[in-house]
């Protein structure tokens, strides 16, 4: 082999390592450009996964306080709704106090008890009870002193003695709302 011969081997050596190179570098710039790519894929679909929980959770959040808003809209419906006929539960109470102890056994008498126990059943099954008040110290909360009367007893003081007007409080679950106190009188 002559020198000519040699040369022209290197060059076309050259030529095709040149070729192999230049063939490389647009394989290893497609390579790259794919895995930008990929990187960026990546990173959108954590975007939208990350999206996505954080709708769920506002979403979950939202029906819960629906459930809440709608149960707290029922409550104050009944609450609104009791306390108008609660005026006609004190008469008739009223009424039973005031029949005389021989006429309680009339039917008119007996029909007026039979009512009003009906009422507090009804009451008693929409989580509506009495407030307790006899002999009890007064709640802020529950009663309504109306009247005070002096007493020299002083296991008796700030005791309540009579109940002029009952009180109902609605109690459910955690949650308890006084409908009405009640009026009361308390030994001073």
């Amino acid at each position: 082999m002559t020198d000519k011969d040699l040369q022209e081997k290197l060059k076309q050596a050259k030529k095709e390592q040149d070729q192999k190179n230049h063939s490389n570098k647009k394989y290893e710039l497609e390579i790259e450009r794919l895995e930008k790519s990929y990187q960026e894929q990546i990173e959108i679909s954590a975007k939208a996964q990350r999206d996505y929980i954080n709708l769920k959770f506002d979403f979950d959040r939202y029906q819960k306080q629906i459930l809440e808003k709608e149960k707290e809209q029922d409550t104050n419906s009944l609450i609104s709704s009791v306390k108008k006929f609660l005026p006609f539960i004190e008469d008739l109470r009223k009424s039973l106090d005031n029949i005389p102890q021989d006429k309680k056994s009339d039917p008119l008498a007996q029909w007026v008890q039979l009512v009003y126990d009906n009422f507090l059943k009804i009451l008693e099954s929409m989580h509506i009870s009495q407030i307790k008040a006899i002999w009890l110290e007064p709640d802020a909360l529950l009663h309504e002193p109306v009247s005070l009367m002096p007493t020299e007893n002083k296991k008796l003081k700030w005791k309540i003695i009579q109940e002029f007007e009952r009180g109902f409080v609605y109690k459910k679950d955690d949650k308890q709302i006084v409908i009405n106190p009640s009026k009361v009188i308390v030994w001073q």
